[in-house]
């Protein structure tokens, strides 16, 4: 199996995973960790305790959001995107190892500052520990897999609650009152904005990382994916 087809198979099985119950609970938390932090980092609110077992939906899905918080959930969906391209360009330089360094070390700076619950505390404790076995151990074989499976991941979980986010308020436009259907213009934009990059992503990331293709207005050149 060569490079780029290894990677659209780890990205596949990161979309069906997002459809496995429990399975897609346990990894999406990851997912929303990150979310959710960069919205307390950008929104000034270093103290706020962060919950993770909760169905979160940030953009315009509460029964009166401002302006403000759209925004600041906008910004953070797409520090989200970007760390997810971040992810896949480690990918393409081989840093399996810092990728799961990197996610150690910042789920244990999340579990100091900002996890206070039980459960989410032992998600985390459960998560640092499935990364940080194949380290200690030094499984190659599992090393790699595990950094490109949870690129993928973060990518299609992005493009996903993107399109759920764009779901939601669609179905939120028949609200009554005049207020309430000029608040949802600007949502509505922030929602296609979002979806519209994050489907840039995906389309970024395939075209530079994994069939190495470039983009069509630009010579953007990144080093090619090793054979797998």
């Amino acid at each position: 199996m060569n490079d780029s087809l290894s990677i659209i198979v780890y990205l596949a099985a990161a979309f069906v995973i997002t459809r496995i119950p429990y399975v897609r609970t346990y990894l999406s938390i990851c997912y929303t960790l990150l979310h959710e932090v960069i919205i307390v980092l950008v929104g000034g609110r270093t103290g706020k305790r962060i919950r993770l077992l909760k169905n979160y939906s940030s953009l315009e899905t509460s029964d009166s959001p401002t302006f403000k918080h759209n925004l600041i959930s906008y910004v953070s969906y797409t520090a989200t995107i970007l760390i997810a391209i971040g992810l896949f360009y480690l990918v393409s330089i081989s840093e399996y190892y810092l990728i799961l360094y990197i996610l150690i070390g910042l789920m244990t700076i999340f579990i100091v500052l900002w996890i206070r619950h039980f459960l989410d505390f032992l998600w985390a404790l459960s998560f640092i520990a499935l990364l940080a076995l194949p380290l200690y151990f030094g499984y190659e074989t599992t090393i790699m897999p595990t950094a490109i499976f949870l690129a993928s991941y973060i990518m299609i979980q992005s493009i996903l609650n993107a399109l759920y986010v764009c779901r939601q308020i669609f179905l939120n436009r028949k609200r009554k009152g005049i207020a309430a259907k000029v608040k949802w213009i600007p949502s509505m934009i922030l929602a296609l904005s979002l979806l519209g990059q994050s489907l840039f992503a995906g389309y970024f990331v395939v075209c530079n990382f994994i069939y190495n293709i470039g983009l069509p207005w630009g010579n953007l050149e990144f080093i090619h994916l090793p054979w797998i």
